[in-house]
């Protein structure tokens, strides 16, 4: 992994895999490290490699550190309706019925 640069590094599983899949969904490659070792060892948490990261190619680093930086705007606002029908939370950025962006999403 020498060409992957450590963009994240979360809480538990389930918060590595979602900040998976902002930045895949923005096309950025990425790969997690240490999900079976947090499962297996919880009592090692905080040790340093413990914890579940996100990594990224070096060369995507600036557009997965500016995607990180919008994690926390996502979500603001009110529900919304697609085109195709579905009611959506505020939180998803896309419509999983037919997959179009929400109108107002940047």
């Amino acid at each position: 992994m020498s060409n992957w640069v450590r963009v994240y590094t979360a809480d538990n599983p389930p918060e590595a895999v979602f900040v998976r899949g902002l930045l895949e969904a923005e096309g950025i490659p990425v790969r997690l490290k240490s999900m079976e070792l947090w499962t297996a060892a919880v009592e090692i948490y905080f040790a340093e490699g413990a914890r579940p990261s996100v990594w990224v190619p070096n060369s995507a680093l600036g557009q997965a550190e500016r995607v990180l930086a919008q994690r926390d705007r996502r979500g603001i606002g009110q529900a919304w309706s697609c085109r195709c029908g579905e009611s959506l939370e505020a939180q998803f950025t896309v419509c999983w019925q037919c997959g179009r962006p929400r109108p107002d999403h940047d």
